[in-house]
């Protein structure tokens, strides 16, 4: 794992294909591998070790949750609210896991879908400025230009050098703007 830290993936996957050898059922060489793959952008084979490592440890949520990343990745979003849903199972606190499927409602744009995740993120954690920044963009997509503002004015509360959150406030006061011109 410590390659991995530093950036060096491909030493870190010779560490754990070692491990593998040595222990072919050792879920959490094949769960880090899997990471690994993924942070190579080789979201394939990242897929596979987290499914063996799923078939190994099937009750451990962050894996279900990064093979979710990976199909995201992909655009496979409906595969990853498959995963997304199983972690949420598992971990029914999983603040990431809410918010990324979020995010894959939001990409496939059913964004009350999205808005209803985003709230439950909120919810266990209302200190997240991404996620208000996540959710002003999927009322953004609906047209609610002044719940985004609402949105983003929080994101900038909790986070003020968010830049994307003072650039979507501004967007959305231009569109609120451009529809009161009509």
């Amino acid at each position: 794992m410590a390659y991995g830290n530093k950036g060096e993936h491909d030493r870190a996957i010779q560490d754990y294909d070692e491990a593998i050898r040595i222990n072919p059922d050792h879920a959490g060489a094949f769960y880090n591998r899997g990471v690994a793959y993924g942070n190579k952008g080789e979201h394939d084979r990242s897929i596979q070790d987290f499914t063996e490592a799923i078939r190994i440890n099937p009750d451990y949520a962050p894996v279900f949750y990064n093979r979710g990343v990976a199909y995201g990745n992909k655009g496979e979003y409906d595969r990853a609210i498959q995963d997304y849903d199983e972690a949420i199972r598992i971990n029914p606190g999983y603040a990431d896991a809410f918010n990324n499927r979020g995010n894959a409602y939001a990409d496939k744009g059913e964004y009350d879908r999205a808005i209803q995740d985003y709230d439950e993120v909120i919810r266990i954690n209302p200190e997240d400025a991404v996620v208000f920044i996540n959710r002003g963009l999927a009322y953004w997509y609906k047209g609610e230009y002044d719940r985004t503002i609402l949105d983003c004015d929080e994101a900038i509360r909790i986070d003020p050098s968010s830049t994307e959150a003072h650039f979507n406030k501004d967007l959305a006061y231009a569109a609120r703007a451009k529809i009161s011109w009509r």
